[in-house]
């Protein structure tokens, strides 16, 4: 008698249970995306006991036909698609008909539904059977509720985490909806409290703020950018907000939330040198794109996805972010910490625009006036005896239309600075007037807008490190040997060297092969200047061979960061005032004068109404 036999449904649904309800924030995705492709409006979910006691969804969309109630809880009964074609241009958040029948396996779910026109109904459907079937109130929309998770499963409950963990889950797939579908109002709640509640008035920006508070959203910039496949829109945060990993980057593809690592790192890599290495930013992006160049049938989870013309994408992506980054001044602001207070009612804010500081006395600004120093020579009875006589010094206003470009002198002495391309066409840098430098390490600058203060390490460190990105790879004769190294190196070696010979050449080597396991070098590049190139040259080669996915760009910019670093002038080194200017100067010519390679920042901003309020001259 054969062995092999066909698995009773209800074993089965219970089977396709352990891919599609993970948890119960699987369960609460996949009931929110049934309302959301139903075209609701409003959807609430209410949450007791972090899921795992009952989730309930109330939506306000077209419902459920009732002559289609008995294929609800049937696998593969769907109304998203009708032919295998369509499961190549998706364009329903479901279209697997897995969900409900793999929720119903596990719990007990009560569902009522009424569409337009037809029956209302209630179903009850409890551990793979029904319990229940009659006619309900008249209400058009769905209200599904689901109870005792994982009852007549009690291996999966433990693999369940703590309530909190699983409350966190849930909050974040919701925080998700939310952000891909702003023109749709959702609440959510837990144990009776909620959560947060949106407006549903298609302002993405406002729902930022009621997720991710006043900081988040206030520091937005807008993000757009076209091509032909795909179209990019939404928001990213100024990268003096940051967060600890990578999570914060939201990104949705025809609004469905997709997890995708080198779209992400695209969006991090935009940021380069503007964070820390071990902060990641805050993003709000969603792509449009024909659902023919996405597959989303690559998990039950529908949230790893494939994509068509990759490459075209990333180098889109990360245009974007960049240009929105550069065309913003991305100098931080000193904030006063207001002391704790009682909590109050927060005002409607408009979110069409930046939130801006208050600076209506700034209108009336004038810089002190100071008095000419005294030459050194003069003894302190000349000074005494010499009348009081202040030079005031006339001021120009630097953002009127007629404004004369600040002219700086340049050093004498000052340390290795670099020359550079002429000044782009908009200032980087606003007008900044040097006051003189702090313990050996800061700058001090004013203008009408306030004080700031300058690193001058980072500062130059950040000119360097442009001068040798642009530089450590450019084209030139580099430096011929008389005669030329001879390197041997293993088997392993050997393989990995002859692949990537093109990759050395790239970077401004002549180098052959002269034998099994030798390599000759006729030639190395200029920007090799240590006392021993010889050894250089065969550390970089070995480095080389044993990198997998060698990036000659990644390269070129990890040795920029390390060579800056170590050329620039330190903390603690006083510098005279044409040095300063200069590096101000200098500073001013680079792509982005805001942070150092590390992403430390260069420059801060203290207004003058902070400086004020700390004084208690503006009692506000």
């Amino acid at each position: 008698m054969g062995q092999i036999h066909v698995l009773p449904a209800h074993i089965q649904n219970k089977i396709a249970a352990g891919e599609v309800v993970e948890r119960p924030s699987s369960i609460v995705k996949e009931i929110v995306e049934n309302s959301l492709d139903a075209h609701s409006t409003v959807i609430e979910v209410f949450i007791t006991n972090s899921g795992m006691e009952s989730i309930k969804v109330v939506d306000n969309g077209h419902g459920i036909d009732y002559e289609d109630r008995t294929l609800l809880f049937e696998r593969h009964a769907t109304s998203k698609i009708d032919t295998a074609y369509e499961l190549f241009e998706i364009r329903s958040l479901g279209f697997r008909g897995e969900a409900l029948a793999s929720i119903g396996a596990v719990s007990k779910v009560t569902l009522e539904s009424m569409r337009n026109n037809s029956t209302p109904f209630k179903i009850v459907y409890s551990g793979g059977k029904y319990d229940e079937d009659t006619v309900w109130h008249e209400r058009r929309g769905t209200i599904i509720e689901i109870e005792d998770l994982f009852f007549n499963t009690p291996a999966r409950l433990k693999y369940i985490k703590n309530l909190r963990t699983e409350a966190g889950k849930i909050i974040d797939i919701m925080q998700r909806m939310a952000l891909n579908y702003p023109e749709v109002s959702f609440r959510l709640a837990f144990d009776g409290k909620d959560r947060f509640k949106t407006t549903g008035n298609g302002n993405l920006k406002e729902v930022i703020n009621i997720l991710y508070g006043i900081q988040v959203s206030a520091n937005t910039l807008p993000v757009s950018a076209e091509s032909p496949d795909y179209k990019i829109s939404g928001y990213i945060v100024r990268p003096e907000v940051t967060r600890s990993n990578r999570n914060y980057i939201n990104l949705s593809i025809n609004n469905r939330h997709v997890r995708h690592f080198k779209l992400s790192q695209s969006i991090i890599n935009a940021y380069h040198t503007l964070q820390p290495r071990d902060k990641y930013p805050l993003a709000f992006l969603n792509i449009t794109m024909d659902p023919k160049l996405i597959d989303v049938n690559v998990h039950p989870s529908k949230v790893e996805v494939k994509l068509s013309k990759e490459t075209e994408l990333l180098k889109l992506a990360e245009a974007a972010v960049k240009e929105a980054l550069m065309e913003t001044e991305l100098i931080p602001e000193v904030e006063h910490k207001k002391p704790k207070a009682e909590k109050v009612e927060q005002p409607a804010m408009d979110f069409s625009e930046r939130h801006e500081q208050i600076r209506e006395h700034i209108n009336t600004y004038e810089p002190p006036v100071r008095q000419q120093r005294t030459p050194f020579k003069e003894t302190l009875q000349q000074e005494a005896e010499r009348p009081f006589q202040p030079q005031k010094q006339q001021y120009t206003n630097p953002f009127k239309q007629d404004a004369p470009v600040q002219q700086q002198a340049k050093p004498k002495d000052i340390p290795a600075f670099v020359e550079h391309e002429p000044l782009p066409e908009k200032e980087k840098l606003p007008y900044l007037e040097i006051i003189g430098q702090l313990h050996g390490t800061y700058i001090i600058m004013q203008n009408e807008t306030g004080m700031y203060l300058m690193d001058q390490h980072a500062a130059q460190e950040r000119i360097k490190y442009e001068y040798i990105y642009r530089n450590i790879i450019k084209e030139d004769d580099g430096i011929p040997l008389l005669i030329p190294y001879t390197f041997e190196f293993s088997f392993d070696d050997v393989i990995t060297i002859d692949e990537k010979l093109t990759e050395l050449q790239e970077i401004g080597f002549d180098i052959e092969k002269s034998g099994i396991k030798q390599y000759t070098v006729a030639r190395y590049p200029s920007w090799i200047k240590a006392n021993n190139p010889e050894e250089d040259i065969n550390d970089l080669i070995e480095f080389i061979s044993q990198t997998d996915h060698f990036d000659v760009n990644k390269y070129r910019e990890e040795m920029s960061i390390m060579m800056s670093c170590k050329q620039s002038i330190k903390a603690n080194h006083y510098l005279d005032k044409n040095q300063m200017d200069a590096l101000l100067t200098e500073l001013g010519k680079c792509h982005s004068p805001y942070t150092c390679p590390h992403g430390r920042p260069v420059i801060i901003h203290m207004t003058t109404y902070e400086i004020e309020r700390l004084f208690n001259r503006i009692m506000k």
